[in-house]
């Protein structure tokens, strides 16, 4: 299995060590500006729920180490050419654009499908949002989001010929924007910029309200990266306030358990 550093096939998943690097940057770097400009500010650094969400990714990490690392070698099928696209930045553009729809749709189904928010909801049991919280998540989630770039660019798209640091950058970009829309940032809504910024980006005010305790009545904003398809499809239920809590209803709580058992009972009601 070829996962050098100059194997297209290996951005699909990323090395883990580049992956992890990524990942934790984001969560350092939103977590501090998180106490400079901070949503809650009487939200401590350190909480419950995020020493849950750093064990939940330390259980998770081997699974990229080991399932996702043999599937991205293995799965190398490259249905559709791709020769159009001889220009790094063109690969580049396509790939983003493909991942980012293809997570909404699959983020979607996560709320739509009842099977499938058995798992999603260990997700959103959180009740403090920090840069950490992108790191909670059940395996099965972990899985279908892993599964999403393999199957787009090993089996859909022949990536063989792409310029070998284009998959990483754009995997890359998800994780930036995982640790930044879940931080705990305070961005004025009233701004121009801001909203300049959320008409196209995400952010932690949009995606605050993906995290609503009222997420029955108020279900939306599955956008990752840009929030252009939420408005596109109809799931666009962002508000100039802030919700009044995060976390998920009571007839859909979780046991107040440690989060490896949440991974394994996930359909355990509180």
């Amino acid at each position: 299995m070829d996962l050098s550093p100059d194997s297209p096939l290996a951005a699909l998943w990323t090395p883990p060590l580049v992956g992890a690097a990524l990942q934790l940057a984001a969560i350092i770097g939103f977590a501090l500006l998180g106490r400079l400009f901070p949503r809650d500010p009487a939200q401590p650094l350190l909480h419950r729920d995020l020493w849950m969400n750093l064990l939940n990714g330390a259980v998770l990490y081997p699974l990229r180490l080991t399932v996702v690392a043999w599937a991205a070698g293995a799965l190398r099928v490259g249905l559709l050419p791709t020769e159009a696209l001889p220009r790094p930045w063109a690969q580049g553009l396509v790939a983003f654009l493909l991942l980012d729809l293809g997570r909404y749709w699959l983020h979607r189904a996560a709320h739509r499908v009842p099977w499938l928010w058995t798992f999603h909801r260990v997700h959103h049991s959180a009740r403090r949002l920090d840069s950490t919280t992108g790191l909670r998540m059940h395996a099965v989630d972990f899985l279908q989001l892993s599964a999403l770039p393999i199957v787009l660019f090993g089996v859909l798209l022949d990536t063989t010929t792409w310029s070998p640091w284009v998959l990483t950058a754009v995997l890359g970009v998800g994780a930036l924007f995982d640790g930044f829309q879940h931080a705990n940032l305070r961005l004025p809504w009233s701004s121009p910029v801001v909203r300049a910024w959320s008409a196209v980006l995400n952010n932690p005010h949009f995606h605050a309200w993906h995290h609503t305790v009222d997420g029955a009545e108020i279900d939306g904003n599955y956008g990752n990266t840009l929030t252009i398809w939420d408005r596109l499809f109809g799931s666009d239920v962002t508000r100039p306030a802030l919700p009044r809590a995060f976390g998920v209803a009571a007839d859909q709580g979780l046991r107040e358990d440690p989060i490896g058992w949440q991974l394994l009972r996930p359909t355990r009601p509180a």
